[in-house]
């Protein structure tokens, strides 16, 4: 199978990144001086991942595949080869989600001791929530591809847990016989990081700002927080984001 393309899908919105490592405010200066996290978006979760960081819950990324042999090969599963442990706790950078986001196809649940590819669809109670994910995707779905025939997957990866890195793993059939590919980001793992946690009073679940090293915020955090341009340092001692 030949993979024409791997493109990392931003969340609308939503640029909460966390980094393994401390971020020194210089650096985030210079970042401020390049990008907006809430006029442009793409722009900053690209500077973002640049500066190491990681997608916090759920990723998404889309896969462009061709057939690549004189035979059709048939795709007949999806699995994420996943090395998981504690979610990262040194640099976040905050901005929660303030739109809808895009609908995806195959989710994988990183916090299942066995992720399989599942249907991905939008939580009900709206834009700004993790997608629900059911069933067993590829028991309902097979693609078979002919030779310069091409398909595209939208994969979303979710972890409430853990910090994981992973690979895509494809089972294919190719001249009748059985084979595996793996897809990966140009050599390196796909990443992500769970947000740790906690409820407040009221029995709200946010992120808990108090648990990490350092923290900076970007666009409207809540109704009492300052919304200065671009990333700025959270206040000592705010525990929820």
């Amino acid at each position: 199978m030949k993979v024409n393309a791997i493109t990392f899908v931003p969340k609308r919105n939503d640029n909460t990144f966390v980094v393994a490592g401390i971020v020194a405010p210089d650096a985030v200066h210079k970042l401020n001086a390049s990008f907006d996290p809430e006029k442009d978006p793409e722009g900053a979760a690209a500077a973002l991942r640049t500066l190491g960081g990681v997608e916090t819950t759920q990723s998404t990324y889309e896969l462009e595949l061709e057939g690549n042999r004189q035979k059709p090969v048939r795709i007949t599963n999806m699995r994420l080869d996943a090395n998981c442990r504690e979610p990262l706790t040194d640099t976040l950078f905050f901005s929660p989600p303030q739109g809808d986001a895009p609908t995806v196809k195959i989710g994988f649940d990183l916090d299942s001791p066995n992720p399989i590819a599942q249907y991905a669809k939008e939580h009900e109670d709206g834009p700004g929530f993790p997608y629900r994910f059911t069933g067993d995707y590829f028991a309902d779905q097979k693609y078979e591809l002919k030779n310069g025939e091409q398909a595209t997957f939208r994969v979303t990866a979710r972890t409430f847990k853990h910090y994981c890195e992973f690979r895509i793993r494809l089972s294919l059939l190719a001249d009748s016989k059985p084979a595996t590919q793996i897809i990966d980001d140009m050599g390196r793992p796909f990443r992500i990081s769970a947000k740790v946690a906690s409820k407040d009073s009221v029995g709200h679940v946010w992120a808990d700002c108090s648990a990490y090293k350092r923290v900076y915020g970007g666009g409207a955090v809540n109704d009492e927080q300052p919304t200065p341009s671009g990333w700025w340092s959270a206040r000592p001692g705010t525990r929820f984001c």
